[in-house]
Order: C-alpha cells, then structure tokens, then sequence
C-alpha cells in the first residue's frame, strides 16, 4: 500500500483526495492545511483517519511514500524541497515555484534523489486529448503548420472578485498566464511533440484596483457580506502571446479571467498540412478532425474507437462522457503506475521536467513583455 499525505485543503486538494480515493493501492494517511479545520474538513469528507496543520508532520512520517503538494505558489518551493530531501516522491500543483532558478533547483534535487515526480497538468489526460496527440505524432495531421487558442474564464470579471493569485507575494510574477497558459501550452507541446521556441507577450491588468476580503477566501468561492479594503492589482488578468513552435510553425494564445459568461473556455487548434485537429473544454468528449477534400469527423470518446494506447483513459462505455476529475484521475493513475514500473522519467507523464519548460515559457514571456520584443525561451 502507498501512504500518501496531501497538503493544501483548499480547492485542489479535495479535487486530489477524490481521486486518490478510486486509485487501488493507495491510502491517504495524513490531510495537512495550516487552517485545521479545513484539514479536518477535508479528512473527514473521505474517511481520512488523520489531520494536521503543521505540513512538517507528513514530511517527517516515515511510513508516508508520497507527497501531494496542493498550497497556493508561494509555498510550493520549500515543502517539496523538504520533501524531496526526506526521500519522499511529489505531485505537485503548477508551477513548481515561483521563480526559475527555484524550479531548476527542484527539478536538480528531484534527480539526484531518483524521486519519482508529476506535476498536475490534467487537460492533457481526457481521452480525445490523449487520442489526438497519438494521431498528430504518428503523422495523421502532417507537417504542423499553425496553432492557436485560447482560455477564457469569469470568475474575476468584477472589482469584487478577489484571487490570492493576483499579489505577487502569494503567486509569484505573473497571474494567468502563469496559471491557465501553462495549462494551455502543455496541451499544445505534449500533442504536438515540439516544443515552444520563441514568444512575444502582451500582459494587461483590466480591473486594476479591486476589493480584497480581509479573511481568508477559497478559490472560486462566493464571497458575501465580507468585509473587505481596497487594493490595487500587482498582476495581470489578461494575457495574449504569439509563439513559434520548435518547427518553426507560429502560434497564438489569449487567455482573461474578466469574460463575463465564459466559466473554463478551453480550446486550441492544430493545423497540419493533411489535416485540422480541434478540442474544446465545453464538448471535452469530442474531438474535431478537420479534412480539405473530404467530409470533416468527430470523435466522441469510445475505448472501442480509440487507439489502444488512448482507450485506457476512456473508462465507460461510449455515451458515458467523462470530465474534470476523471482527467485528474487519469493522471494520477499514470503516475502511480511509475511505482510499479520504475518509470521515473515519465512516459509521455507530466513530471518536475514538463514543470520546468513551463517555467521556461513563462520566464521568456514576462522578459518580452518588459522589452517588447521576442525572446528566445531556454533550452
């Protein structure tokens, strides 16, 4: 049995219990929040024996195995650090750190130990994203010509609206593009098999003074009647970037949280010389296929359609559609099977290494912003 402990009882980490409780062989054994009673909360919600509000606790805990780190940024560098050093593995939420140079120091300790890492970029485990990027890298799409996308949220559309991801000294440099354009540009790299090259950002602050709770809110939580202060904006809420691929084929991605109506608008699109291929979060079981010369297609989800390397992550019967968090559930299972299997590098898995060319990306798309030109992301 493989022990785990979660810190973070906030948003994600539930959306992490919840799956770690349909995984065969593996049993939280400890819920950590520096708020004990959402640890509690939390704990109880799955029938966890244990709760704490010291992280140290399960750091320290010899029978525990894995460590699921789900704190907001700022904290993401010292506990899986200090995890990594007590011979723990780590799943971790994006991003790793706050800062480059924290990132490579994790990813550095992470392979002197031999841990076995993930960080959760769950997109990428719905079973038509799965299925397209085995159709573009065995040449289905042809040579890759553009792509392009975007995610669109509302949930900030207000000067009312309040995220902790908005303060520097809580997310790090950036805001969105660091939060749903990591998540957009691992789809677009982990489908295609190249790389993002070079980048060219724009980065604006839309409601720049809002008003900040002065207790703690969860994310996505309905705020009421709570007293609040004023406070201006230190990061950005919009963010658009045009991109070159590895193969030279350019790209475009926006991304806002103030888009009144639009809750998780997921979508990007690849165009390859033979062929179109779109998928949009709203229609996640769907995948579109796009042909100049004959009839367009779509795949719905269906273990008995896709390739047998996909089909695993399709779990029902064709008409059952999965969602949000059976991706996380996918991912999680990929990453537990790197226990049985030694993989430790990852096979196609997202680990500390994908976090790292995340950052990369980000890195040179906050440095273009400042100089207005394009920059050249880190090999």
């Amino acid at each position: 049995m493989i022990k785990v402990g979660l810190i973070g009882a906030g948003y994600i980490g539930p959306i992490h219990l919840g799956a770690l409780a349909r995984i065969g062989g593996v049993k939280v054994k400890t819920v950590v929040d520096v708020n004990i009673n959402l640890a509690r909360k939390a704990a109880a919600a799955y029938n966890i024996e244990n709760s704490a509000g010291d992280y140290r606790e399960v750091i320290r805990d010899p029978d525990i195995d894995v460590i699921h780190n789900c704190t907001p940024n700022k904290y993401h560098y010292q506990i899986t650090k200090e995890a990594l050093l007590a011979e723990k593995q780590v799943l971790s939420e994006k991003p790793l750190a706050m800062t480059l140079l924290e990132v490579e120091d994790l990813v550095n300790i992470a392979e002197k130990k031999g841990a076995i890492t993930g960080i959760d970029f769950c997109y990428r485990y719905y079973p038509v994203v799965q299925d397209m990027a085995v159709r573009i890298r065995r040449g289905e799409a042809g040579e890759i010509r553009m792509a392009t996308g975007s995610y669109f949220q509302d949930w900030l559309s207000t000067p009312d609206d309040y995220s902790w991801r908005l303060e520097k000294a809580e997310g790090g440099e950036s805001n969105i593009t660091a939060d749903l354009g990591s998540h957009w540009f691992d789809l677009i790299q982990f489908t295609t098999g190249l790389k993002i090259s070079e980048v060219i950002g724009d980065l604006c602050t839309l409601i720049p003074i809002r008003r900040r709770p002065t207790r703690q809110v969860l994310a996505f939580e309905e705020v009421k009647d709570v007293e609040s202060e004023e406070y201006e904006v230190e990061l950005e809420d919009y963010s658009s970037v045009l991109f070159h691929l590895s193969n030279g084929a350019p790209g475009s991605f926006t991304t806002s949280q103030v888009c009144a109506g639009r809750k998780s608008d997921t979508e990007f699109q690849i165009y390859g010389s033979a062929c179109s291929m779109a998928w949009n979060h709203k229609d996640a079981t769907r995948l579109w296929i796009g042909y100049r010369k004959k009839p367009n297609e779509i795949l719905i989800e269906n273990p008995l359609l896709q390739d047998p390397s996909t089909a695993q992550y399709a779990g029902l019967p064709a008409g059952h559609p999965l969602g949000y968090h059976d991706a996380v559930l996918n991912l999680f299972k990929h990453y537990y099977r790197a226990f049985e299997n030694g993989n430790k590098k990852g096979e196609n898995r997202p680990t500390f290494s994908t976090g790292l060319q995340e950052m990369k990306i980000l890195d040179a798309i906050l440095e273009s912003h400042k100089k207005k030109t394009w920059i050249t992301v880190k090999d």
